[in-house]
């Protein structure tokens, strides 16, 4: 029998900017014109396959996340971006829910075995967080999830970011963007795992997303199977919402505190 995990909803209006710490990675050789220009292009188409990707007519589909997984690795992992923005020197920021209060919460939660930062649309209702108690009564810190806010955050500190908590272990979200490209198909499709991969396909079986049960024609539903659109034909994984977040907050990347796209519809990761 399926335990029926709490959903947690939280509708975001505003943007409060906060800085954070400093991005240790090594800076990056200067380029030429035209190689800046070449690069820029490419990060723009990418950037334009993602808003078709986080837009489709339909719900997102696990092709859609594979494709995407490449492109926020190559930008956010990888780190392709700061060529970029050696050149031009202006701050480039993201939009992030900052959670993290509730995360800690969460995981110090005896009777919570799975805990996902979200921020995505199900049906063109916003889902910012979910999470699995055991427990018959929600937790007493559920009246502080109105209280969340979006900031526009520096890259590392997005990186760094924990999304995931499942049988005691925490998964940043660039942890999880590499697993999902280097063996998940993205990039590569390997089947080797090391442990706390192995913790993460669990995870992936264990709450899973999309239509209901009798519709799923690709993949297999999860012990816990939330049914939040009613079309589609594939179940997500909780892998597959942290992509798409991913890509979601790359498409709405600022420079100097202005967004790259002035985006004219509601995304399905916001």
């Amino acid at each position: 029998m399926h335990k029926r995990p709490h959903q947690l909803y939280i509708f975001v209006d505003d943007l409060n900017e906060q800085k954070d710490g400093k991005d240790n990675m090594p800076k990056p050789e200067p380029i030429s014109e035209a190689e800046f220009l070449e690069l820029t292009n490419l990060f723009e188409d990418d950037v334009r396959s993602l808003i078709e990707l986080t837009f489709p007519n339909g719900p997102v589909q696990n092709r859609h996340i594979r494709q995407a997984s490449v492109i926020v690795r190559r930008w956010l992992c990888d780190n392709e971006l700061r060529r970029i923005t050696n050149q031009i020197r202006v701050p480039v920021t993201f939009p992030m829910l900052n959670d993290t209060s509730l995360f800690e919460r969460a995981i110090d939660d005896p009777d919570i075995d799975y805990y996902l930062s979200a921020g995505v649309r199900f049906d063109g209702t916003p889902i910012w967080m979910l999470y699995h108690s055991n427990a018959d009564k929600p937790p007493n810190w559920i009246h502080e999830l109105s209280s969340q806010r979006i900031e526009l955050v520096k890259r590392s500190k997005m990186m760094n970011r924990r999304v995931l908590h499942f049988q005691g272990e925490d998964f940043s979200m660039e942890r999880i963007l590499r697993f999902a490209c280097n063996k998940l198909g993205g990039a590569h499709l390997d089947p080797s795992r090391e442990k706390q991969e192995e913790i993460l396909e669990s995870a992936a079986r264990y709450v899973t997303f999309g239509p209901p049960e009798s519709n799923i024609e690709t993949g297999e539903a999860g012990e816990i199977h939330l049914p939040l659109e009613p079309t589609g034909s594939e179940a997500l994984s909780g892998i597959g919402v942290t992509i798409i977040v991913a890509a979601s907050m790359l498409v709405n990347i600022h420079f100097d505190g202005n967004p790259l796209f002035e985006l004219n519809q509601q995304s399905p990761a916001t």
